[in-house]
């Protein structure tokens, strides 16, 4: 897995947000935005200055509240061996 944080928006006031990412062998991303606990997956770019509303999600889960990349990578071991 690839990690790799960005600064993002959020909702549709475009609330500043660090997104938090990790792109997997095929060819997805997981993100989730700073000190949220909702995880998302998508075949979308996850680029600089993303409003994660926009992005076309085939997958999330529930976990832990994420606040840096190691948390995001520990919620995604957690969740996927569920």
């Amino acid at each position: 897995m690839k990690l790799f944080e960005i600064k993002g928006t959020y909702g549709s006031r475009n609330t500043p947000a660090t997104i938090f990412c990790a792109t997997d062998r095929k060819g997805g991303t997981w993100y989730v935005c700073e000190g949220s606990q909702n995880v998302n997956y998508t075949y979308d770019e996850v680029n600089e200055g993303v409003n994660v509303e926009e992005l076309q999600d085939s997958d999330c889960f529930t976990g832990i509240y994420v606040n840096s990349l190691e948390e995001l990578e520990t919620a995604i071991v957690i969740a996927l061996e569920a």
